[in-house]
């Protein structure tokens, strides 16, 4: 059943007149007569989806602001929806996804008419729903994406603005509150955004959330959402502004008039013919035509289709090779940032993200930064301590397209992003994750800068692929590895110091490419010590102290699960061995490590907590040593009976619950 049309709580019928087509303060134009008869039109067919009462209550009252900037504004071509400079929409929850299915039915779009509005099927569909917030900072990073291109390209070829259609329950989230005060930092004046206020009830939260947005550096606007002259001179006020833009389409205070005007020929309204049409196939005509004889084609084309330039490989190892002669240790996190500075000076399309707890001396990313991008600029890049805004932008410059968005922060802070990077790894963009600090050699920090559960975690999202490399040339190939994986983001843990001293020979057999590989081998193998990251080199110690008591083990290293879940089990089983005692080791809860160790395995990590210690006090008292070790393997290996002797040592236990160093 059709529900009469609403206004607040003011009835009209659904038929020729319209309260939006005239208004106190005069006489519409004939543009704004279209406009009105578009949201009539809008209107009618959000009452046939049969929505609940608040949600069409909601819907009514943004119609006519949508219908304004569609018609009036936007640039989208319904035969393209998807071209390269096309205005984005972006619509972050299935509350509003309907007032869309709308406009793109009056803007004719009819490619896709029978099409399910989701994400990754419907072409006009910019960004996966999810949790409240998480789009607003998704079209922040659109916006960043668009003025990072247009810095490359020019406005010939980058002209577009990122358009918003918001819930008030966005605005109070803290990622929404960090990505707007990103992009005040940055200028964003590309970026606009419609939100309705929450009933009455909650009107004081609304108003507060208007100020903070205020307060960011945004211009805030608020309209009657039934006063079409208003909402158009807000829309003409948006192109003008300097800053982001956010417009509050509030209730009207009191119902306008109903006054019936002469209405334009259906057809000249909507499908093919509408005003939103015709201003898109317009415009993607014009931006062809420069396209075609743009200087930059190559280079649009190439990033667009995410292709990589020619020679990358000879040129990224030279400039690996070039950053590596400068580091002053052997650890993974300065072997991993090397690894994004050499790819920064190759991939044009690289932007980086850092928040100031990714880097011990952050002056020297900046200035690494400076040279990347422009010097006076530098700055803009850097999200402080916003790491969940930050993690949300990502997602944005991955969904804008024609960049590869990149992000470095401390491993601690990967709880705070969590929710930015599972959207990125449902909606399966591309893009990198550098966490720091991983380890316990934050230790003397304190227990709570000591990952535990952040691992597991991690290796347990779906299409992330988690690269946690022991050495340098490890690291390397992690990073190849890591833009290889399209299945997703790809994050690569790495640690300031390494655990042993002890040197890690090159594979004996396999490779770090495959996920997993046998660093040492002996005749006949008894034992396999499995590790990730600095363990590997603890493992392989430990292997040697076995081989004097006449145990022989091998180093296995697996710097990446997934893509060692990907590979022939052939090559799994020559890896991980056929027969013997399985031991993993990880300064890590072992959770999900019995995948590879079997039921009979072992594993040796962090059961608990960390605490303040230096670094080397802490694998000790976790009992991640080489001795410690071996005292396990030996207890094991007497009890199962595969070595003999008259008593079984007692295996070493860790202090996991003590405190202090």
């Amino acid at each position: 059943m059709i529900r009469p049309v609403t206004q607040g709580r003011h009835m009209a019928t659904a038929s020729t007149t319209d309260p939006h087509l005239s208004h106190e303060d005069g006489a519409l134009s004939a543009q704004q007569i279209g406009v009105a008869r578009m949201s009539h039109t809008a209107r009618l067919l959000l009452q046939a989806e049969n929505l609940p009462d608040p949600t069409f209550d909601l819907l009514s009252l943004m119609c006519l602001p949508v219908t304004a900037l569609w018609c009036r504004v936007l640039r989208f071509d319904p035969t393209a929806p998807d071209w390269p400079d096309r205005d984005r929409f972006v619509v972050p929850s299935t509350t509003m996804l309907p007032l869309l299915g709308a406009m793109l039915t009056l803007t004719g779009n009819t490619a896709h008419t029978h099409t399910p509005l989701e994400y990754g099927r419907h072409p006009a569909i910019e960004v996966a729903p999810g949790p409240a917030g998480q789009g607003v900072a998704a079209a922040v990073g659109m916006a960043l994406a668009e003025q990072q291109s247009s810095l490359r390209f020019g406005r010939s070829l980058v002209n577009h603005r990122t358009w918003v259609l918001a819930q008030d329950t966005d605005l109070a989230t803290g990622v929404a509150m960090e990505a707007a005060q990103l992009a005040g930092r940055f200028g964003l004046d590309r970026l606009a955004m419609l939100v309705a206020p929450p009933s009455a009830t909650q009107g004081s939260e609304f108003a507060d959330s208007l100020a903070r947005f205020s307060a960011s550096g945004w211009t805030v606007r608020k309209v009657e959402a039934d006063n079409l002259p208003a909402i158009t001179s807000a829309l003409a006020a948006t192109l003008r502004a300097r800053k982001p833009t956010l417009i509050a389409c509030l209730p009207s205070a009191s119902p306008t008039s109903s006054l019936g005007v002469h209405l334009l020929p259906e057809e000249e309204l909507t499908g093919p013919w509408s005003a939103t049409a015709r201003r898109g196939a317009s415009s993607r005509r014009s931006w062809l035509r420069r396209f075609a004889r743009h200087r930059q084609r190559a280079a649009f084309e190439r990033e667009h289709l995410r292709q990589r330039p020619a020679l990358f490989e000879e040129d990224w190892h030279r400039a690996w090779q070039w950053h590596m002669r400068s580091t002053h240790d052997t650890s993974t996190q300065e072997a991993g940032l090397a690894g994004l500075h050499a790819l920064s000076d190759i991939l044009p399309e690289l932007v980086c993200l850092t928040a100031a707890s990714a880097y011990t001396a952050p002056s020297a990313m900046q200035e690494h930064t400076g040279k990347r991008t422009q010097p006076a600029t530098a700055n803009k890049l850097d999200c402080n301590i916003q790491e969940h805004g930050m993690a949300g932008l990502l997602n944005g410059l991955a969904l804008h397209g024609g960049l590869l968005p990149c992000c470095a922060a401390s491993m601690m802070t990967v709880d705070r992003m969590r929710s930015a990077l599972r959207m990125a790894a449902l909606m399966r963009q591309k893009m990198l994750y550098l966490l720091t600090g991983d380890g316990l050699a934050m230790g003397d920090g304190g227990g709570g800068w000591q990952p535990v559960e952040q691992l597991a975690s991690l290796r347990a999202t779906p299409h992330l692929a988690v690269f946690r490399p022991a050495t340098p040339d490890e690291t390397f190939k992690c990073w190849e590895a890591a833009l290889e994986w399209q299945g997703g983001p790809a994050v690569l843990v790495l640690c300031p110091t390494q655990g042993s001293t002890h040197t890690v020979p090159h594979a004996y057999y396999g490779s770090a490419a495959r996920g997993g590989y046998v660093v040492s081998q002996p005749e006949k193998r008894q034992v396999t010590l499995i590790a990730s990251g600095p363990e590997v080199a603890i493992a392989l110690e430990a292997s040697h102290h076995l081989a004097e008591r006449s145990i022989q083990a091998a180093v296995v290293s697996i710097p990446c699960w997934e893509l060692f879940a990907d590979q022939p089990s052939s090559y799994r089983q020559k890896v991980l061995g056929t027969a013997g005692l399985r031991v993993g080791i990880e300064a890590a809860s072992g959770f999900g490590w019995e995948r590879w160790l079997g039921p009979e395995g072992v594993f040796v990590g962090m059961d608990d907590f960390g605490t303040s210690a230096p670094a080397n006090a802490l694998y000790e008292r976790f009992g991640i040593t080489a001795e410690a070790i071996c005292e396990k393997v030996e207890h094991h290996l007497f009890a199962s009976g595969a070595i003999r002797g008259l008593t079984p040592p007692a295996p070493h236990q860790p202090r996991a619950h003590a405190r202090g160093p």
